[in-house]
Formats: C-alpha cells, structure tokens, sequence
C-alpha cells in the first residue's frame, strides 16, 4: 500500500505505505483541522525539509523519510527527489509540518484545502 494523504472536515491524515513505515520508524500522522495554519506547494520538497533527523532515513539528494526534528518543531517528510513536494503546516500537535512528495501537488493542494472546506475529498 504507497503512503496516501486524507482529508476530511476534522483534519488531514498521512498513512505511510508498508515501506515508508519501516523507513520512517514511525506510524500515521494526523493534523486537525483547528490546527491547519497552511497546505502550500513548495519547489523543492528536499531543501524544505531541515533539522536533525530522528528518526528516518535521509538519503542525500533522493529521500528523506521520517521525523526531522528543530526548535519549531517536528516535521514528517516522505519526500522522494527534488521535485515540488506539499507542505502542511500546524499551529499545534506532536508533527508541526508534513512534506510529502505528490504528482501534481497543486492540484492536491487544491482538493486537500476543499475536503477540509467539506465539498469533497
């Protein structure tokens, strides 16, 4: 099962694949609605991703996979290359941002900010 992104009007949920499971060391991750302050597209999904990384697996220049932790808090990346990754940020809760590598991250963009609106997922 790949890692997939969910949204609905309480929140946004990430659910690692198997794979990224195992190489992130860690499980799902949910935001809240409440505690959404931002879903953006961001040109490089790799330099949006900093801190100390603990854990995951960190690849240079291909993967970032896991919890990279800093003073503003945790981040969950499953980033894959350096293409336009989405970026959700939270005001609150244990994961203050998710970088995820999607397709046409735009468009998710678009229909993730609309499922939390509640017109659809």
């Amino acid at each position: 099962m790949p890692t997939t992104l969910h949204a609905d009007p309480s929140g946004i949920t990430l659910r690692l694949g198997l794979i990224d499971r195992v190489l992130a060391l860690r499980g799902d991750a949910r935001i809240l609605a409440r505690d959404i302050a931002a879903i953006a597209v961001v040109p490089d999904g790799m330099a949006a991703v900093a801190g100390v990384r603990a854990p995951g697996l960190g690849v240079p220049g291909a993967r970032k996979i896991g919890t990279w932790r800093r003073r503003q808090g945790a981040t969950l990346a499953v980033v894959r290359g350096r293409g336009p990754a989405l970026e959700i940020t939270a005001t609150d809760g244990p994961v203050r941002r998710i970088v995820v590598s999607v397709h046409d991250a735009a468009a998710r963009a678009t229909a993730l900010r609309a499922a939390l609106e509640g017109s659809g997922s």
